[in-house]
């Protein structure tokens, strides 16, 4: 079933953010909106392969640039989990969106368990994607200045577009590449006229994330929780030892999580690349929705 988003500019907080928005042919008003929120360096097009799919079951759906992401504004500050937040609930109301369903892939999971935190009672159900499932300042043998450099992005400004899009083709996703699939990767970053690709999230901007998530206090979300939790995991093959320990350390957080909260269910996904949104958007769309009924129940 094809589904046609719309595109809109919605104004909150004195800043214009881009939402695409997916209505269903016959909508069903018993059901909770959903939000989905793309992850650091993303944007809200990785949720095309996803939305339609839900939005056939007769949910409304919403995908959103985060600041300095995609088509929104891109401020030089507010790229703390603070000021990200107070944008996706000024885009709530304005929006309309009462009691939505928050789904949130990578960082953009870290943003909707803070979400769900802060707002608990407002939130129908909560999905996090292969994101949220471990506390940054945990991981073994790091440190905040450690993290500034390991997680800098690449600047691959000027790539040319096949050499950019060949590393996707390279991968996983080039199993199943398609038109569609080739047009939410180049829509992600940006298209230059001389055919060459730019990344969207400014240099600077992504390190200020990348310093609010290390300062995130994770973990302690889940114990404020107050709605249906499902966290998905992509589980591949790694043969590297420093990969394997990393792994490791993600389960001892997921078991922390299930500590905490024991109605937190937690979804593995084999052999699969973290994103979720683009490889496996079926099984994704179902666990979301299953995730809803586990709320209404």
């Amino acid at each position: 079933m094809s589904l046609e988003p719309v595109d809109m500019l919605v104004v909150a907080r004195g800043l214009r953010f881009h939402v695409r928005r997916w209505s269903p042919t016959l909508p069903n008003v018993a059901l909770p909106p959903i939000l989905l929120i793309h992850g650091l360096a993303s944007a809200a097009r990785i949720w095309d392969l996803v939305a339609p799919l839900l939005a056939a079951q007769g949910y409304s759906v919403f995908a959103l640039d985060q600041r300095g992401h995609g088509e929104s504004d891109k401020p030089d500050s507010g790229y703390e989990f603070a000021s990200i937040i107070a944008d996706d609930a000024a885009l709530v109301e304005t929006l309309g969106l009462v009691n939505p369903v928050v789904v949130g892939h990578s960082w953009g999971a870290a943003v909707a368990l803070e979400y769900a935190a802060t707002f608990a009672g407002q939130v129908s159900a909560l999905v996090l994607v292969d994101g949220a499932n471990s506390q940054l300042s945990l991981r073994p043998n790091w440190s905040r200045e450690r993290a500034m450099i390991d997680l800098a992005p690449p600047r691959f400004a000027g790539t040319p577009r096949e050499t950019f899009l060949s590393f996707y083709k390279r991968g996983p996703l080039g199993q199943q590449w398609t038109l569609q699939l080739e047009d939410i990767v180049l829509h992600i970053v940006q298209l230059r006229e001389d055919d060459t690709v730019a990344p969207r999230l400014i240099f600077e901007n992504h390190l200020q994330i990348v310093g609010a998530m290390w300062d995130q206090p994770t973990l302690s979300f889940y114990a404020q929780l107050r709605c249906p939790t499902t966290i998905v995991v992509a589980e591949q093959e790694i043969s590297d030892p420093a990969r394997q320990e990393m792994l490791r350390a993600r389960q001892e957080s997921i078991a922390h999580i299930q500590a905490i909260n024991p109605a937190v269910r937690v979804v593995y996904m084999p052999d699969t690349i973290h994103d979720i949104p683009l490889q496996r958007p079926e099984r994704l769309a179902e666990e979301i929705m299953r995730t809803v009924q586990h709320a209404s129940a």
